[in-house]
This record gives C-alpha cells, sequence and structure tokens, in this order.
C-alpha cells in the first residue's frame, strides 16, 4: 500500500485492492499483487516492513475503510498464528460489511495451499462467500478475471458472480547447486549450475520456448538498448554501461511502464535488426537508443525514443554535462521517458530517480566496474571488492558502495570463507550503509542479501526483497530473489512459480530458467527439465554447460549414458579443455565410470574454476572413486591427504557445513569410524535440510555414502529410503552407479529397481 489512499481524476476514490496476508505470506502476496496491477487493477498492499505507530495504523485503517474489494491471503502460515495484525485487518474489513447492502461483493478470501474451507480459522463472515483457490499460489487468468468482475459490479450480489476456476487444490509446501550466482544490484542473476547429491557442476542456464505473442502491445512498453561508448577512451565502455544500467533501475520505478530487463536487450548490442524488428521481437511500444561520450571531466549522453510499432522518431535528446552532473542526465532522461509514455509518475517516485548516490566520480567509476565485474560469475569477487573498499575509502558517505560491499562479502561467506573476519566485514558493511541511507533501494538490496548470505535469515530477507519490490514492481530479479528463498525453504513449487514470473518479465535472461530446471530436477519432473535443455542445446550447440547438464540430467532420468557419451567426443578450442576435462570427469564419476574417472583426474588433479568445488572437495571424490573401482590402497592414500586440509579447513571454516560432510566421508574411507559418525551429526547439526533444502539433502547423500563405507548397511538403507522422498535427494541411477558395499544387499536392490523411486515427487 504504497501512499495513502489516491483518488481518481474525477475526484472518486479508485476501485482499489486491499490485499491482508500474515508476514511468511509475503511472495504469495506478492504475485497476486503484481498480477492484477499488471491487468489495471490498483492495489494497496503493504509492502514495508510492519513498523506500527499510530500513522501507520490508521493508514491501514483508512485504506480498509476506502478499498473496493478486500483480499484476505489465507494459508497454513495464517492457520499457525493465533494472534497477527493481520487479524485485526480481517475484523476491521468484517465490521465493514455491516454497513453494506445484502450480496454486495467485497470479501474476496484466497487460499494459497491446500488449507481445506471446513478447518480454517477465519471469521465467520468468510464462509458465507466464494473461495478462490491458487495452485502453488500462482495468480490466473481467471482469477484476474474474477477480482476485475467483482470490481466492475460493484451493485451485483456475489452470487450472480461467474465463480472463478483458479485451479486445483495447491499441493501442501514441502520441507548444491553449483550457484554462479552473480551478486549484481540485487543477489542474484542466479544459479546458473546444477548440483545431485553433493556434486557442484557449472550449467549453463537456458532460454525458454519462446511464448504466443500477446494480443496487443503494451503503449507504456519500452526496451532501452545497450547505450553506445562513442569515447575516444575505449576503457570508458563500462562508464557507457553503467550509465545503461542506471537509466533502466530508474525507469523500473515507474510503475506505469513495462521496462525490458537489461538481460533480455542486451543480445541486441551490435545487432543489425531494425527498430521495427527489435520491437516485434521484444513485446514493446517504444524503444530507447542511445549513446556516450566522456572526455575529461565533460560527458555527452544522446538518446533517441523510437515508436517501434510505426518506426516513428518521437524524439531526440543531448545532455551536454559536467561529469558530476551524469545522476542529474540519468534522472532527466528517464522522466522525459515516463513522460512521452504518459506514465505517472508519484513524488517517491521522482525523488528515487532523482537521488545522488555520490559527488565523488571517481568513487562512482569504482563502484560501476565493480557491479559489472561479478556479471559473469564468481571470478571477479576479489576484484570487485577491492574496487569496492577503494570507492569508499573515497566517498564514506556512499551508501549504496557499502551495500554492494556487504552483499559481496555475505556471499562469500555464504560459499567459501565461513570465517568470523569475513562476516564481521560483512556486518560492518552493511552497518554504515543502514546507518547512512537506510531507505536507499540499493541499501535495502543489500540488507536483503546479508540476511539471506550471512544468516540464512529468509524471513528478514524476505522483508527487504519485498519492500524492494514495492519501488520495483516489474522487475525480474525481485522474483527470482523469492524464487532462491522458497527453494531453500523447500516450498519447490511455490519456487517454480517465482522463477516463472521472473522469465515472463525477463523471456531473454538465460539465467533465470537455471533455477527453473533446477527445481524441476529437484522434484524428479525430468521430463520438463529435459525438455528445457534440449532447447538449450539446440539454441546454443558450443555451450558445454547446456551440453553437460542434459547428458547429466538423462542420466538420471533412466540411466542413460548416450549423451554423456555424446559429449566426450565433443571438440573443443584449446581455451576451453581445463573446463571440458573437468565436466567430462563430473559426468563420469555420476555414471560410475570410474576408470574413466580416475583417467582424467589424471589428466587435471585439481580445476580451480568453481569455487563451490574446492581442491580438498575433489580430492575426496577421487579418494571415494578409487574405492567404488577396488582400489582401497589408493582410496586410503587420497583420503589421508584430504584429511589434512579438510582437518586445517575445520579450523578456519568451524561453522562450514560442508567440511565437516565432507571429513565425514573422508573418515568413512579411512575405516575411523566414530569420527566419521561425530562429523556427520556435526554437518547436519549445523545445517539441516530443514534450513536448506539444497545443501542439507547434498550433506545427507555424503553422511548416507560414509554409513555405506563403515558397513553400517541397516541404517545405510534406511537414510537412503528416506532420501528417496526428499527433493534434491537420492536418485535411483546414482545410486546403482555407487554403493560398492551395498550391491548384493536385498534391501538396496529393491530400493534401486523400485519405479516409484524415479517417479516425479508429490
Amino acid at each position: 500500500m504504497p501512499g495513502d489512499s489516491p483518488t481518481s481524476r474525477d475526484g472518486t476514490l479508485p476501485r482499489a485492492v486491499f490485499l491482508s496476508y500474515a508476514r511468511e505470506d509475503s511472495p504469495a502476496a506478492l504475485r497476486i499483487a503484481e498480477a492484477l496491477r499488471l491487468h489495471g487493477v490498483e492495489v494497496w498492499f503493504d509492502q514495508s516492513e510492519l513498523r506500527g505507530g499510530d500513522a501507520w495504523d490508521q493508514k491501514i485503517r483508512r485504506q480498509i475503510k476506502e478499498c473496493a474489494l478486500f483480499v484476505p491471503v489465507i494459508s497454513g502460515n495464517t492457520q499457525s498464528r493465533g494472534e497477527g495484525y493481520f487479524r485485526l485487518e480481517w475484523k476491521l474489513a468484517v465490521e465493514r460489511t455491516h454497513l453494506m447492502a445484502e450480496g454486495v461483493p467485497f470479501l474476496a478470501p484466497v487460499v494459497v495451499d491446500a488449507t481445506p474451507e471446513g478447518e480454517a480459522i477465519v471469521p465467520p463472515e468468510f464462509m458465507r462467500v466464494q473461495w478462490i483457490r491458487l495452485a502453488g499460489s500462482l495468480p490466473t487468468p481467471e482469477f484476474v478475471g474474477q477480482i476485475r468482475r467483482m470490481l466492475e459490479s460493484p451493485g451485483k450480489p456475489a452470487a450472480a458472480l461467474k465463480p472463478a476456476h483458479a485451479g486445483p487444490v495447491a499441493r501442501q509446501g514441502r520441507g548444491l547447486i553449483w550457484a554462479a550466482v552473480a551478486v549484481g544490484v540485487l543477489v542474484v542473476a542466479a544459479a546458473a549450475g546444477l548440483l545431485f547429491l553433493r556434486r557442484p557442476a557449472a550449467a549453463q542456464a537456458v532460454q525458454p520456448a519462446p511464448s504466443a505473442a500477446p494480443a496487443a502491445v503494451d503503449p507504456k512498453s519500452i526496451a532501452v538498448l545497450p547505450f553506445e561508448n562513442m569515447s575516444d577512451d575505449k576503457d570508458n565502455a563500462f562508464f557507457a554501461q553503467g550509465v545503461h544500467e542506471d537509466v533502466l533501475t530508474n525507469l523500473s520505478y515507474v510503475r506505469d511502464l513495462h521496462v525490458v530487463s537489461r538481460t533480455s536487450v542486451m543480445k541486441f548490442k551490435e545487432t543489425t535488426k531494425s527498430i521495427k524488428e527489435i520491437g516485434q521481437e521484444l513485446g514493446v511500444a517504444y524503444v530507447l537508443e542511445g549513446s556516450v561520450r566522456r572526455e575529461g571531466n565533460k560527458v555527452r549522453v544522446t538518446g533517441q525514443l523510437i515508436d517501434a510499432r510505426t518506426d516513428e522518431h518521437v524524439w531526440a535528446k543531448a545532455y551536454d554535462r559536467d561529469l558530476n552532473d551524469i545522476f542529474a542526465i540519468q534522472g532527466e532522461l528517464a522522466q522525459a521517458i515516463a513522460a512521452a509514455l504518459q506514465a505517472v509518475l508519484s513524488p517517491e517516485t521522482k525523488a528515487l530517480i532523482e537521488r545522488r548516490p555520490t559527488e565523488n566520480t571517481t568513487a562512482y567509476d569504482d563502484y560501476v566496474k565493480a557491479r559489472q565485474d561479478d556479471k559473469g560469475g564468481w571470478i571477479n569477487l576479489d576484484r570487485s571488492l577491492a574496487l569496492l573498499r577503494e570507492a569508499v575509502r573515497l566517498d564514506r558517505a556512499f551508501a549504496a558502495a557499502w551495500a554492494e560491499m556487504a552483499s559481496r562479502l555475505a556471499f562469500l561467506y555464504f560459499s567459501s570463507e565461513r570465517t568470523d573476519e569475513t562476516l564481521k566485514a560483512a556486518t560492518d558493511a552493511i552497518d554504515s550503509a543502514v546507518r547512512l541511507a537506510p531507505d536507499d533501494p540499493a541499501v535495502i538490496e543489500g540488507r536483503g542479501d546479508y540476511y539471506y548470505y550471512g544468516y540464512r535469515d529468509y524471513g528478514k530477507a524476505l522483508e527487504q526483497y519485498v519492500r524492494l519490490a514495492a519501488m520495483r514492481p516489474n522487475d525480474p530479479v525481485m522474483y527470482l530473489s523469492l524464487a532462491l528463498i522458497e527453494r531453500r525453504q523447500g516450498r519447490v513449487d511455490d519456487a517454480i512459480a517465482s522463477v516463472k514470473r521472473a522469465i515472463t518479465l525477463d523471456p531473454a535472461n538465460h539465467a533465470l530458467v537455471g533455477p527453473l530446471y533446477q527445481c524441476l530436477w529437484g522434484l524428479r519432473r525430468y521430463d520438463e527439465a529435459v525438455a528445457i535443455l534440449g532447447k538449450a542445446v539446440q539454441d546454443h550447440p558450443d555451450s558445454l554447460d547446456d551440453g553437460y547438464a542434459l547428458a547429466v540430467v538423462r542420466f538420471f532420468q533412466d540411466g542413460s549414458t548416450q549423451d554423456i557419451e555424446a559429449f566426450a567426443r565433443r571438440s573443443v578450442p584449446a581455451s576451453k579443455q581445463a573446463t571440458f576435462i573437468y565436466l567430462q570427469a563430473d559426468l563420469a564419476y555420476q555414471s560410475g565410470h570410474w576408470k574413466e574417472f580416475i583417467r582424467l583426474r589424471g589428466l587435471q588433479r585439481y580445476y580451480d574454476g568453481n569455487s563451490d568445488d574446492p581442491q580438498w572437495g575433489q580430492d575426496v571424490f577421487l579418494a571415494e572413486a578409487y574405492a567404488e573401482a577396488g582400489d582401497m590402497a589408493s582410496a586410503r592414500s587420497f583420503a589421508a591427504d584430504a584429511l589434512a586440509r579438510l582437518k586445517a579447513e575445520s579450523v578456519r571454516q568451524p561453522t562450514n557445513s560442508v567440511v565437516w560432510s565432507e571429513l565425514s566421508l573422508a573418515h568413512a574411507l579411512l575405516g575411523n569410524r566414530h569420527e566419521a559418525l561425530d562429523c556427520a551429526a556435526k554437518s547436519a547439526d549445523l545445517l539441516p535440510e530443514a534450513r536448506d533444502a539444497l545443501v542439507g539433502p547434498a550433506n545427507s547423500i555424503n553422511g548416507l555414502l560414509a554409513l555405506a563405507w563403515l558397513g553400517e548397511n541397516d541404517r545405510a538403507v534406511g537414510e537412503m529410503k528416506r532420501l528417496f522422498s526428499v527433493p534434491w535427494g537420492a536418485d535411483i541411477y546414482y545410486c546403482r552407479a555407487h554403493f560398492r558395499t551395498l550391491k548384493d544387499d536385498p534391501r538396496f536392490k529393491a530400493l534401486v529397481n523400485d519405479p516409484t523411486n524415479n517417479t516425479p515427487l508429490p
């Protein structure tokens, strides 16, 4: 519910929807709000933190009194909370119905999971109206149509309205990937990788099949093409990219606009296609072309707005200013676009667009370079941190740079450096950012990342991301952020819905599809994952990552090694040989081709291009491979080498659950029963599956392998049976290829030959 209740142009109150929800249902509420807003429905939806206070309380009461439709979101979360502000909202809404004529539609309960009506803890008045159920908390066109009909028929009794059939009752929510997570302006450019069990491996995200073209182009839709660097110094290309990103960010604050994301427009950077063709491909009414020339302390930014439907120029503008006026230029350009597209700018939006993050242009240069460093993945993280440290040294009041530093440091802690020093540095950075500018969008982003990566505090992270979504309502990164949280919470169906929403907003962003097929894979929905990856290979035949991903998923699907063998026959340039050997070896490991795995590891002992697969982990995998191949002497030798490194790592990173998980397997291969069991237990205590549905099961697989090598067959079979029912748990073909010590156990044979253990999870 941003701002006070607005009035329409004729002075009457708008036909607005008030959305009431429990904090835990923020992702579902956000999806509902944005689905309605995209279809022209005004939604009053409190997306700030629950601050309390008289002014805030009075605003809520006023909006409930003035809204046209009250939509309470009902779920297991509302069921479990006997108290909550949303219950006061429900009471106020019911009180208002006492003043209304009989049958006038006002209450529209929405259920986002399998909560049965007969057991719902809601006011009796809620039970007297039609309920709407949203499978997977995903709003459907039927749902939007039902709400719009209720708004458009204020005088008709509710029974006269056609009920919405929004899908079947949702399943109850249940409850590493190599996440090449680019911690860019927000948390994620996500996870272009997959992990089955405990093996991280790079897998490029792919483009989905194009959806049907919309019947009509949104007249307030625009694509901003990459700005051309016109500077004599070609090293200033970073600056042109930064201006492009900032203009896009400014436009993302304008609720009326539909802005195509940066990722989707980047493929047109050096295109020969016409503006009309670009507009048709992206489904937009307008296209902006621009250029940046920077010479010394002067900058020239040009932009021309073109109607892509007619190829007619709407206007062309040029801004010649001093370099320190770059933020004013970016703001003016965004406002000129909004005006041309007749988009309304609220005072709050105008203030966001006009803000100046720093007065130090050198610090800004460092900040822009740092933001761009991680777009290719993890490899430049050290350099980006150095740039950000220099930026805040030059301007101690540069809140956005402090926040960006906190994001990266928290991700470093999350990924591979779980040390007190790393977390303290992240804490110091975010504290500085919040102290300087607590309401700056960049600071809100950084704060969400800090909670997510630094503490796995999904609730607090979610509060920040939902708050940011109120400022940038059509930003696909927001929905990806929700998906990453939902995924780790084990709410895989919700994560799939969130990723699909992000893809709708940013259809050409390959990185968005990575989390989608990872979730499908985690639920053993292999057919869908293979379809996505098959298109990826078709569209990107030279991509090693896509070929690898398709090969490994098909193996998990039906045990086929045809794609693995085809992958091994590929011809790759010398520059990609190291990655090619690493991925080949991983495929051999997954499918149990131990001699081939050992041969490839002999060609290349270590691969340092995957931060989630450190050298000590690669030593453990090699030790296990020798054991599976029957060479226990070599297995123990490599396990001993790995053990020494892992012990040192456990001192340096005592809270890293993966280190203790790998320690358990190394000890087991050496026959150290007590130590192996203790390390597995410590890993599970540090990060239980209930807290992280991705890494938790991966660690559990290590514990399962340790049990098998220790001869604990009863416990191993029981744990394997459990892991067949867990997302991202066990796969029958992987298990057939591994677990040499269980091969003759009839219980093991029954499990890996039971077809129900390879069907999609409910």
